[in-house]
């Protein structure tokens, strides 16, 4: 399998609007066996919103930048 190595960059975006496209989908859940309907936008959802219900938005798992670590001091002797 070939593997290559790619560069990351992290940046932070300005909030803005953004269209998305949903489906409404017809199906029976996988807990209750209900007959139900869903929208969503991404793949089928397994389950209805009573069995599992939306919740709320994940927040970003980037972390705050931590502090460097201090560093040893080099000292130049008198004597020699």
């Amino acid at each position: 399998m070939a593997s290559k190595e790619i560069q990351v960059k992290e940046y932070t975006v300005r909030a803005h609007k953004r269209q998305i496209h949903t489906r409404v989908f017809n199906f029976v859940c996988k807990q209750c066996d209900r007959s139900t309907s869903r929208e969503t936008y991404g793949p089928r959802p397994l389950y209805c919103e009573t069995c599992r219900p939306p919740g709320p938005p994940k927040k970003s798992l980037v972390e705050p930048k931590k502090k460097a670590k201090p560093r040893p001091m080099t000292y130049k002797s008198d004597g020699e």
